[in-house]
């Protein structure tokens, strides 16, 4: 159930009225209903598959805590684990690995033959999976204590605004908040619904429309020729970052306007003028996931260099691996990892060589410069995420050097660059996108979220800025033409 639609309308509607109208004791089974509805579009054996997750993990939660013994706690803690990432594998890898294992057997001439499961990946299967595996380890850590009702705990894990893509919550953070006391906040309300418009307006006219471009592009790649693939996946890491963080901003605006206070994806990452800042700022659910949950387990930067630049490449194969079922989105971890590791090797040098740059005197040039560069090396990345294939790919990558000369003949040049996009929609973007970036960054300036800061605006500015985002979204918005890029994770 996508968000764009009117059933989605329709059922957050109907779910906040019946949430603040029914009594306290019944206001979990209000968002659980909720939930259940919404996972629906997915299909009742996912339904099914949902529950058997909440229950499996509520149970062994409880198993880990009741443990006499650690070593006890250590192996109830493993065999969850082990059942839920073999789920987790299974519906994301099975076909893929079934394949190549088919491929492999007949190469060898053995007639062997593997069944198609047949089963689409459940919707946000990614991210329920980490969210309850979270939970596990740290009442393993006695860092919370087993969740008692498991009808807050259901409410949690399937939580309709955050199942289908995140943020990867807590249930330390949001439990309490769905037992505790409930009254409606107009500021919460408001706040929350400006903040879906916002992200209404990232996703459906600024990251869809710059879509129309990538997607003619990358479905086309032997049609074009350097300059143009080079623009396409300029463009495709900014509509990744507009189509992901402005569902985030729906998500985490819906949740706000029942008065659930969820925590932030993103901070602003083409801001950083670093790399490892930028992963700071980038989905920042998983990150510190992988951080709290993989990184510092495996040892963090407390057993020496060597081990550390291990397990930071360890943590980004890992994030590959969590993104997609295929080599592209491992090496994409993989060099993203490699980024990370040489420019935290190369920090000093780098220093010393920056203090010697005539450009980096002035400390703006010097930050518009690093600025570009983090994006340039994302990226440069960024291709390995959004080609079809990895073939795809290589081809991006040995064609950058070609078809220049089209350049030389701007008449052709802009002929064909009409094809990519058109003349309304390049206008559109060079206003929309300084605009979004301009409120973020003032919004950021006052450590506001963005929904609360256009609320916190005089009257005049705070209309303009919500009519703006009105009549982009009623006349240039892209509607139904493309689901959230991470639904398919």
């Amino acid at each position: 159930m996508s968000f764009e639609t009117l059933g989605f309308f329709a059922l957050f509607i109907a779910a906040l009225l019946l949430y603040y109208a029914v009594p306290k004791p019944l206001k979990n089974y209000a968002l659980l209903a909720a939930a259940l509805i919404f996972y629906s579009s997915a299909g009742l054996g996912y339904i099914i598959l949902l529950c058997v997750v909440i229950l499996t993990s509520f149970a062994f939660m409880h198993l880990i805590s009741s443990a006499k013994t650690q070593s006890g706690r250590k192996s109830l803690l493993a065999a969850a684990l082990i059942v839920l990432f073999a789920n987790l594998a299974f519906f994301k890898y099975y076909n893929l690995f079934g394949k190549a294992l088919m491929q492999a057997v007949f190469k060898m001439g053995l007639p062997v033959l593997l069944p198609d499961s047949g089963l689409l990946m459940p919707l946000g299967i990614s991210f329920y999976t980490f969210t309850v595996a979270g939970g596990l380890i740290d009442v393993y850590r006695k860092k919370t204590p087993p969740q008692k009702s498991l009808l807050s705990y259901a409410a949690f894990v399937s939580f309709f605004p955050l199942i289908a893509s995140g943020p990867i919550e807590r249930a330390a953070n949001i439990v309490p908040q769905l037992e505790a006391p409930v009254k409606f906040n107009y500021d919460n309300f408001a706040n929350g619904a400006s903040r879906i418009l916002w992200g209404f307006f990232k996703k459906y006219v600024v990251a869809n429309t710059i879509a129309t471009a990538v997607n003619g592009v990358y479905s086309n790649l032997a049609g074009f020729s350097a300059p143009y693939i080079i623009f396409a996946t300029l463009c495709y890491s900014y509509q990744l970052y507009c189509d992901f963080s402005g569902y985030s901003d729906i998500a985490i605006g819906v949740a706000e306007t029942f008065g659930i206070k969820v925590m932030e994806n993103f901070a602003r990452p083409f801001a950083a003028h670093t790399f490892s800042d930028l992963w700071r700022r980038w989905h920042i659910s998983l990150t510190s996931w992988l951080r709290e949950y993989l990184y510092f387990p495996l040892g963090g930067s407390r057993k020496g260099k060597a081990r550390a630049v291990l397990n930071q490449v360890i943590v980004f194969t890992v994030s590959g691996m969590w993104h997609g079922a295929t080599l592209s989105f491992v090496i994409w971890g993989v060099l993203n990892g490699a980024y990370l590791v040489i420019g935290k090797e190369t920090a000093a040098i780098r220093d010393k060589f920056t203090a010697r740059n005539v450009f980096y005197k002035n400390k703006h040039v010097k930050n518009i410069i690093q600025t570009v560069i983090v994006y340039l090396l994302f990226t440069s990345c960024i291709v390995f995420f959004r080609a079809n294939t990895l073939q795809d790919a290589a081809y991006v990558y040995t064609h950058l050097f070609t078809g220049w000369e089209i350049l030389l003949h701007p008449a052709q040049a802009f002929g064909v660059y009409k094809t990519v996009l058109s003349g309304t929609s390049t206008l559109l973007l060079l206003l929309c996108i300084p605009f979004a970036e301009i409120i973020e960054w003032l919004a950021a300036r006052k450590s506001l979220a963005n929904g609360a800061y256009i609320r916190s605006l005089k009257a005049p500015a705070k209309i303009a800025i919500f009519y703006v985002q009105l009549a982009a979204l009623a006349f240039f918005g892209v509607l139904g033409s493309s689901s959230f890029i991470y639904f398919q994770f």
